[in-house]
């Protein structure tokens, strides 16, 4: 479980097989970010109860993470601990495509359909595959230079695909957003692909050392938490992790009422995600930070230049080229963290090994899946309940003044000073530099144990 050798190769065909999930979930976090305008402005929501749905939904979230966390650790198949939750790829598609199938059955029957859709897609389904992925990487891959390599380059892939999906997105808006069952066509033309490619993972990424791990202690649910709350550095990094998801989903919603309204045409959407296609392969260069100047030093280089690209916006007012370059920095920048945070999961479940001398993988696991949920939910539902505070109304042609101006501070303003709050945060996690000790010490106790 040590750094290893930076030369060790992945198995192979391993990365496309690990990237082919993250490829599946990435689209659908893509179409997710336009309920809110699908509420507001297809549905025919008020964007207040819109926000108030997904804000009461994330509720849910903190039992479904915790719980499912719980499972992960006492999970004990042929299969491994991890594994058998990638099943969860297809009905989070199949309750996706229902969704966005919202019947007419008045005001507040529509609220409660959206309402249970969408917990069921996030607190169930998009639970158990996040909640179980960092186990699942701890688990196939031995060493943390592996893990950076299939992070980075699955991440490339990633975010290529979930541009692709992006600048596809605004264009199925435009030709069948308004017509009659428009949105479940959008739904099923993403969702049969993607569950099938979503599956790829599930049938090829197999956990080492699956009978050993069957042997391992099953820890009660009192004994988990009390190891977990012992680790200070997984606190810390989940709350980088939940402003990380709440900036990028956040830009992400509103972009579309920001070319709405303020650049007046949504399909020229479509040119941040073709600018976005050239971000993803920074990314690459993850592998060789964490050899020279750290991982996390990457990521505050990247925050840095997030905070560039959002005050680019904020001068750039209707200026296409200067909101679609800042944006991609925007883009570059934000989403190093939550890229390569397998990494950084995977160093505080053995932080926290090191320290109690027991492992918590899934416990840890999602407490960052929770955080990550929460951020998306958070930025759906700040946006739908500011907005409709600012006077935003879905029936007039024009929006107010008020209304302008907190979509154009929610784009760039409030993303800038996230950003920076992130940098603020990181200055406490200092666990990096300790892993050298932490892998040796955990190394020497295995040793001991097997002997």
């Amino acid at each position: 479980m040590g750094k290893g050798n930076p030369n060790e190769k992945l198995p192979r065909g391993f990365l496309l097989a690990w990237t082919s999930r993250g490829l599946s979930l990435a689209v659908n976090v893509v179409l997710l970010m336009q309920i809110t305008f699908y509420a507001t402005d297809v549905v025919g929501l008020s964007a207040g109860m819109v926000g108030t749905i997904f804000l009461l939904s994330k509720l849910f979230d903190g039992v479904t993470d915790l719980f499912m966390g719980y499972i992960i650790d006492r999970t004990r198949t042929r299969w491994g601990k991890a594994r058998p939750y990638e099943l969860f790829i297809v009905p989070l598609w199949l309750f996706t495509i229902l969704l966005f199938s919202t019947p007419e059955l008045g005001t507040m029957g529509k609220a409660v359909y959206i309402f249970v859709f969408y917990t069921l897609v996030n607190s169930v389904c998009a639970t158990a595959l996040v909640g179980s992925e960092g186990v699942l990487l701890a688990r196939s891959l031995r060493y943390d230079i592996q893990r950076g390599k299939v992070l980075a380059g699955s991440g490339v892939l990633i975010m290529i695909f979930a541009a692709v999906g992006s600048m596809i997105l605004p264009q199925l808006m435009a030709t069948w957003g308004t017509q009659p069952g428009g949105w479940t066509k959008i739904g099923i033309v993403y969702a049969i692909p993607l569950a099938i490619i979503g599956l790829f993972r599930f049938i090829f990424v197999k956990e080492l050392d699956v009978e050993q791990a069957e042997k391992e202690k099953k820890l009660g649910f009192k004994e988990s938490l009390q190891a977990l709350l012992q680790n200070k550095y997984i606190f810390i990094f989940a709350i980088v992790f939940l402003l990380a998801n709440l900036v990028i989903n956040m830009s992400t919603i509103v972009g579309t009422y920001y070319f709405s309204y303020i650049i007046g045409n949504v399909g020229l959407l479509s040119l941040v995600g073709m600018v976005g296609l050239l971000a993803p392969f920074i990314l690459l260069f993850f592998p060789l930070a964490m050899r020279t100047i750290g991982g996390l030093n990457f990521v505050r280089v990247g925050l840095v230049v997030a905070i560039i690209g959002n005050l680019m916006k904020y001068f750039g007012g209707a200026n296409v080229g200067i909101i679609v370059a800042g944006q991609a920095l925007h883009g570059i920048g934000s989403s190093f963290i939550t890229m390569m945070g397998g990494v950084y999961v995977v160093q505080c479940m053995e932080y926290g090994e090191w320290k109690t001398g027991k492992r918590v993988e899934g416990f840890t696991n999602a407490v960052t899946s929770f955080c990550s949920k929460v951020g998306s939910g958070l930025a759906s539902a700040g946006v739908g309940i500011l907005m409709g505070l600012a006077g935003y109304s879905s029936l007039a042609a024009t929006q107010s003044a008020s209304a302008i101006t907190a979509i154009r501070a929610l784009y760039t303003l409030v993303p800038a000073g996230i950003c920076l709050l992130m940098l603020i945060v990181l200055h406490f996690y200092d666990l990096e530099k300790l892993m050298p000790q932490i892998k040796k010490d955990l190394q020497e106790r295995r040793a001991n144990a097997a002997q």
